[in-house]
């Protein structure tokens, strides 16, 4: 059997380990925390912090490893690609790796490639940095090596700056956060995937997020509101900053926002890993019939994958997030897959657990996923489906 090595045993990288087992392959793993959640399903493991490049390789070595990988992070990035470099094993370039610890510095080199950078963007090192004073509002005000929107703020006028900053540097691990222009428009996540030169744009993702009479609404659709001129441009844009990144071996994730004023997406963010909130695990494997997952564990042993689409379907989905109390009841509700246009419901939930009122995606008690024969229509379905299923989670306030 094939061996493969996984960087962190975290929960993100809980579904690589199984995964890689399913496969035919001998799962390893490594993470610093004696009791990460990956390490039951692996073949073994390492008590080793992640970042400790010489660690993990000697652990490599040992178990005299056939690839390596990550999944769901970028801090493993470097380790990954260290021993790999070591090992002669398939991986991203080390440029690669190495830059996707900042996000200031992915947007530099996005910038110097001739990306759409729209107004200024500066990295800060202190609270009291002096370019601060330039500041022109709105603007963002960003942990360069933050993750989720954590500790990102947006600021409209002086007053905010001080407390934003602040927050910032909080969430910083690197104590370094950048500032960049506030963009009007529409805001969408689009999951790419490279395999050499070749690049493929597999989702472009709207996020809904609102408040309804109390109630927290969050979810996603793909190809909400976006005409095929606008698609083509993205797919354009998100392919020059691949390049530009030196991505060549597996998935990243761009949060681009198209401007009102010019009509031009904009690249805000990546993540040179796959996309969260289902969009990897889920919404790619049921709107293009393809599995980032699998394909990533075939890349980095060098062997043949699956990356072109074999379809193109609108899917959406809702967290499944109800008022906060105790769950007292989860009726029978797997009939409901197959009906009322739900292709599947991940529930993350069970009964006796407590749900807070909505901060995080760790408040809710999970998802539905639907396919409708337009955007709007999977949107409109996924919406009745959350509905649907509040019957079937009996919550008893606190």
């Amino acid at each position: 059997m094939k061996k493969i090595l996984v960087i962190g045993a975290g929960d993100y990288q809980v579904p690589a380990i199984k995964r890689i087992s399913e496969l035919g392959y001998e799962a390893f793993c490594v993470d610093k925390n004696d009791k990460a959640p990956g390490f039951p399903f692996a073949k073994g493991f390492g008590i080793i912090d992640v970042c400790d490049k010489e660690a993990c390789l000697r652990f490599a070595k040992e178990i005299d490893v056939d690839g390596v990988m990550t999944y769901g992070a970028t801090i493993t990035l470097p380790t990954v690609v260290y021993i790999a470099k070591n090992l002669g094993l398939f991986s991203l370039p080390a440029e690669t790796a190495e830059i996707s610890k900042s996000k200031y510095q992915i947007k530099k080199c996005l910038s110097e490639h001739g990306a759409n950078i729209k107004g200024r963007f500066f990295e800060i090192c202190t609270p009291d940095d002096a370019r601060l004073k330039s500041v022109q509002f709105p603007c963002i005000i960003k942990p360069s090596d933050g993750s989720g929107s954590k500790g990102v703020v947006c600021v409209t006028k002086s007053e905010e700056l001080d407390a934003a900053v602040e927050t910032a540097f909080a969430a910083a691990r690197n104590n370094e956060v950048y500032v960049e222009s506030y963009i009007d428009g529409e805001e969408y996540s689009v999951e790419a995937f490279a395999n050499g030169n070749d690049i493929y744009i597999y989702a472009i993702v709207k996020t809904d997020f609102r408040r309804v009479n109390g109630e927290v609404i969050y979810g996603h659709c793909l190809w909400l509101g976006i005409s095929s001129d606008v698609e083509t441009l993205i797919c354009e844009e998100v392919k020059k900053a691949m390049n530009a990144l030196g991505i060549t071996m597996g998935p990243a994730n761009f949060d681009i926002i198209v401007s009102k004023d010019d009509g031009k997406p904009y690249i805000i963010d990546v993540g040179i890993r796959n996309g969260q909130n289902l969009i990897a695990s889920h919404i790619v494997p049921y709107s293009r019939g393809i599995s980032e997952l699998d394909n990533l564990i075939f890349a980095c042993l060098g062997e043949p994958m699956s990356v072109v689409p074999m379809f193109k379907k609108n899917i959406a989905t809702k967290l499944l997030i109800y008022h906060p109390g105790v769950i007292r009841e989860i009726l029978p509700y797997e009939h409901l897959i197959g009906t009322s246009h739900i292709v599947d419901i991940v529930m993350r939930k069970k009964v006796g657990d407590i749900l807070p009122p909505y901060k995080t995606k760790s408040d809710t008690c999970g998802w539905v996923i639907t396919e409708g024969e337009t955007p709007e229509l999977a949107y409109q379905y996924a919406n009745e489906a959350r509905e649907i299923l509040k019957k079937y989670i009996i919550i008893e306030s606190n």
